[in-house]
């Protein structure tokens, strides 16, 4: 099976790396950190935790990147596995800091009120929100993956380092918490709105 263009790109980009080239870093950097830090920004929540993980995975992408094999997984698979372990590293330090109660992270800043409809419609994607960042990271990093576009679920293996199976339970777990979570706000609305 032959490679694509933007693979044979990369790949290339890469060996150059591997010999500390700049330029080749800077160029696979333009092409990768888009779909980085959108996948970074929705598992974290945050575009500042976002750019925090784009700079550790590409600092890694540098110093790692002799040690890349063009037998294993495509260079882009190498470079989201990296980012999502970084989400996930982030994400237990963010709960052992709040453990220990230094989290001082204030509430998210509520946007200009706007129409009622607008209203409802922010509160279900804030609560479909915070329902995701519930998930545990595994669960969390799958369906984001999963809802970023056109992926199949051994992509999704793939960048997640676990098996076809693994991947697919991960997203079955993750759809029906999700759906339950719709359901109990959905029955939390219908009680209030019967009171």
């Amino acid at each position: 099976v032959g490679t694509s263009a933007t693979e044979d790109g990369d790949i290339r980009l890469l060996a150059l790396i591997a010999r500390g080239d700049e330029r080749a870093f800077a160029e696979l950097v333009q092409r990768h950190t888009g779909r980085i830090h959108a996948l970074a920004r929705r598992f974290t929540g945050s575009s500042a935790d976002a750019d925090d993980v784009v700079q550790d995975t590409f600092w890694s992408v540098w110093r790692k990147a002799g040690g890349w094999d063009p037998r294993g997984v495509k260079v882009s698979t190498w470079i989201y596995r990296i980012a999502l372990n970084r989400c996930i590293d982030l994400d237990r330090r963010k709960k052992v800091r709040r453990l220990v109660g230094l989290d001082s992270v204030d509430d998210p800043v509520e946007p200009d009120p706007g129409a009622e409809h607008g209203a409802v419609v922010r509160d279900e994607l804030q609560a479909v929100a915070r329902n995701i960042q519930a998930l545990p990271a595994r669960q969390r990093a799958a369906i984001l993956l999963a809802a970023s576009g056109d992926i199949s679920t051994s992509e999704i293996a793939a960048r997640l380092g676990v098996s076809d199976g693994a991947a697919e339970q991960l997203l079955v777990r993750a759809r029906r918490t999700l759906r339950q979570n719709k359901l109990d706000r959905e029955a939390s609305g219908t009680a209030e709105s019967g009171t």
